[in-house]
């Protein structure tokens, strides 16, 4: 780390952090310590911090105090893992037409950070979360990116397409700690990029060193291939960080190749943050056990060591319950310990979630993890969607409407589409009563037949 690197580490993070009463750096020291903590003590740990969200829940939320009387439970009742199986998982659905049921009636509006989901389904959610779990959560982002040898002061670079998670600037206060504390982190925007994007963005990281490449996995490999193809060598973080979509094995070869150094794998939602994630061992992902509950289930109960469907109780949020949410991935719970020492269990990697890239005839390239960002997420009353592109100047949208939605948000979605694609593409919009999930059991939110054209493909 280089000297001003260490004073913002040392000098103005914990001001800042002090500054703004957060209780970042408390929950930070003890995920530091927990991680070592051993699988039996962790366990217990989960256990203790289920039970009293579920009472909170049951006395605090009426979308849950129904949920538990419809199935004749108590909250006291539940004494095992099995006994939690009598309730029933947490959908999508379920929180899109139930929020103001979910949120806790002893939280204030002001307690509350609202946020949205992108993802590579298309069916956006709004959801809440406290500012303290804020703090938690970005605590285990900051545990989960010294793994990768990355922590905070040292120089970042992102390829991302949710630029308001890295540069939210929307006040002049925000600008201030993008200079100070992110010391103006390059950033490559996946919503839309082309060859001159990538070559801008690799002249300007290879001057401004950064220790660290965080991007989405598919994007990430986007750019690799462009290196590659233009013989471009001299980029040499000390890791790279694969994130939003499943890392494919030929991917993590090429870009460690590439970029001559090793990809640590990250698992995460926006509703829940991160839920796993490699070491330095590289011997699978370490579950954030303290802050999550995730269970593997197969034909209704809990597997180990088979493949499961994922649901996810997040221990810290209050504020608006997630309990057994139904996330639509598939893993498996590893059996071995990890020979980095840590006690947090692990998992595969996820089965599933790739997206595809929307090309534009002006050769861009979109990622539709991003897309959904930029797309859908802030426009009413779309339940779900999904983007086919069959030709380059053709692009397919069905669209399955919810409760809000109107002839404004028909029109937003439109305008938001010629946007991205410009006026030499025909769009059409097809209203359908639901969307059929692929061989993966998942929603493709872009489905792109004209990759042959794209930088996606080796040439």
């Amino acid at each position: 780390m280089d000297l001003y690197g260490s004073i913002v580490k040392h000098v103005f993070h914990p001001l800042w952090v002090f500054r703004n009463k957060s209780s970042l750096l408390k929950y930070l020291k003890e995920l530091e310590e927990t991680q070592y903590y051993s699988t039996e003590k962790i366990k217990n740990l989960q256990w203790m911090r289920l039970m009293t969200l579920l009472k909170h829940a049951y006395e605090n939320c009426p979308f849950y105090r129904k949920r538990f009387l419809k199935v004749g439970l108590n909250p006291s009742q539940i004494c095992s893992p099995d006994d939690l199986l009598k309730l029933p998982p947490l959908t999508k659905s379920d929180v899109q037409e139930n929020l103001l049921e979910m949120i806790a009636e002893n939280y204030t509006k002001n307690e509350l950070v609202r946020d949205t989901t992108g993802g590579s389904t298309g069916d956006p959610l709004v959801f809440y979360y406290s500012k303290d779990r804020r703090d938690s959560r970005n605590a285990a982002q900051i545990r989960h990116d010294r793994w990768s040898f990355w922590d905070i002061g040292d120089r970042a670079a992102y390829i991302w397409g949710a630029g308001g998670d890295i540069h939210s600037a929307k006040s002049l206060k925000d600008k201030f700690r993008n200079i100070l504390l992110r010391r103006n982190s390059p950033f490559l925007n996946t919503y839309a990029m082309n060859e001159n994007d990538m070559y801008f963005f690799a002249k300007k990281i290879k001057k401004f060193k950064p220790k660290a490449i965080l991007g989405y996995a598919q994007s990430t490999t986007v750019f690799a291939k462009f290196l590659q193809e233009h013989k471009i060598f001299d980029i040499h973080p000390s890791a790279i960080v694969s994130s939003a979509e499943m890392l494919l094995p030929e991917d993590r070869k090429l870009i460690e190749n590439v970029f001559h150094c090793k990809i640590f794998d990250r698992y995460g939602c926006r509703e829940v943050g991160i839920i796993a994630n490699e070491c330095e061992a590289h011997e699978g992902l370490h579950v954030n056990a303290e802050n999550l509950y995730v269970e593997f289930i197969r034909e209704g109960k809990p597997v180990v060591g088979k493949s499961g469907e994922i649901l996810i109780t997040d221990l810290r949020n209050y504020a608006m319950p997630f309990i057994r949410y139904k996330i639509g991935d598939v893993s498996r719970l590893l059996k071995k310990p990890c020979p980095c020492g840590r006690g947090l269990p692990l998992m595969d990697t996820i089965e599933g979630r790739v997206t595809d890239f929307i090309t534009t005839p002006e050769g861009k390239l979109s990622s539709g993890v991003a897309l959904t960002l930029y797309l859908i997420t802030n426009i009413a009353g779309i339940k779900q969607a999904q983007l086919i592109q069959e030709e380059i100047n053709q692009l397919k949208v069905r669209l399955v409407k919810g409760k809000e939605f109107t002839k404004d948000s028909a029109k937003k979605l439109f305008d938001n589409i010629v946007k991205l694609v410009g006026n030499k593409v025909k769009i059409e919009i097809q209203y359908v009563n639901e969307i059929p999930k692929g061989p993966s059991g998942k929603c493709r939110f872009v489905i792109s037949k004209v990759l042959s054209n794209s930088l996606y493909e080796t040439k």
